[in-house]
């Protein structure tokens, strides 16, 4: 994934125009002077971990085809769902308790680029004319970069690579009157992280910078998938549809200046664990051992989740667009 996006989904938020959540009670049982940064950490948290998760996921496994893989099949792709960041240049702290904010957001796309792999085990068996139970196993590179861009720093705690791995078993092979049929589990992850920005504030007639980052930031998706497609020539249409399971952890720490006194610090630790749906169509164009492959689809339903701030342009739950364009090539 770019550094841009990282700095961006450090502190990002879908729209919210719901009904709000009640205060969290990790947040109220902390000193005055950081209720109101745990209460915006984990609000803005809730909106961050499915904006990620969905642009890791994208949609097919293996873009733009169905059929069982002969040999091996590498590719790079990019996803990118449509995303909300918010503008933090008129967000601030407050230092004397929870403060309910409407928070200014733009519309971002949230990109995420991979490395996929997949290479067939067992060609599958033949009943009649038609071959079933094909098999090919699927491997994932996710990236993160270390380094600092504008007010965000960006820093992997265990390095900058993370492999994600899944299956994936052809129901039915692509004959003359029928399209290719799988059905697949993918399990992708991103390199653990700490995403950290500051806010300028003043207290006192001084100038002061309180913090909010993500640290140990680990997010997992696990992926299931339906899909079909028909090869036309070189072109080779398809689509899917699914389930997504999120899970996303980190310790959320915050520092905070209050009016009187010194700097107060607290670490929350904080979770998130929710399922999506997902549908996607998908076109290719197959030129002998290359493929260029294009996907658009949205994820929607399943869980929902509400924050005590709110977040302008769009609501937190809605459809999220998102699409994949990427080169493979077959050895």
């Amino acid at each position: 994934m770019t550094v841009r996006f990282f700095a961006a989904v450090a502190l990002c938020a879908s729209a919210a125009v719901q009904p709000l959540a009640g205060q969290s009670t990790q947040c109220t049982s902390q000193a005055t002077a950081l209720r109101d940064a745990c209460q915006k950490g984990t609000d803005i948290f809730a909106m961050l971990a499915p904006q990620v998760n969905g642009a890791l996921a994208g949609g097919g496994p293996v873009l733009g085809s169905s059929r069982a893989v002969r040999g091996l099949s590498i590719g790079i792709r990019v996803n990118a769902v449509d995303g909300r960041v918010p503008d933090l240049a008129n967000v601030t702290l407050s230092s004397s308790g929870i403060v309910q904010s409407t928070i200014q957001t733009k519309k971002v796309p949230v990109p995420a680029p991979t490395l996929d792999i997949a290479f067939g085990i067992f060609p599958g068996v033949f009943v009649g004319v038609q071959r079933i139970l094909a098999i090919d196993a699927l491997v994932n590179v996710a990236y993160i970069p270390s380094r600092d861009i504008e007010d965000f720093s960006v820093k992997t705690t265990n390095g900058s690579l993370k492999l994600g791995y899944g299956a994936r078993v052809g129901l039915l092979a692509d004959r003359t009157m029928m399209p290719a049929v799988a059905v697949s589990y993918f399990r992708r992850s991103l390199p653990t992280a700490t995403f950290s920005t500051t806010f300028s504030s003043n207290v006192a007639g001084v100038s002061t910078q309180d913090s909010l980052s993500l640290t140990k930031l680990s997010i997992r998706n696990d992926a299931l998938r339906l899909s079909a497609s028909k090869k036309l020539g070189f072109i080779e249409i398809g689509g899917g549809v699914g389930q997504d399971r999120y899970r996303t952890f980190t310790s959320l720490n915050a520092s905070v200046t209050p009016t009187v006194g010194l700097a107060q610090k607290g670490s929350f630790a904080l979770s998130q664990e929710m399922k999506r749906n997902a549908a996607y169509g998908s076109v290719a164009l197959n030129f002998f051992k290359m493929r260029l492959g294009a996907e658009a689809g949205s994820t929607f339903g399943g869980d929902s989740v509400s924050t005590y701030n709110t977040f302008t342009d769009g609501r937190l739950n809605e459809q999220r667009l998102f699409g994949s364009v990427g080169l493979r090539l077959s050895f």
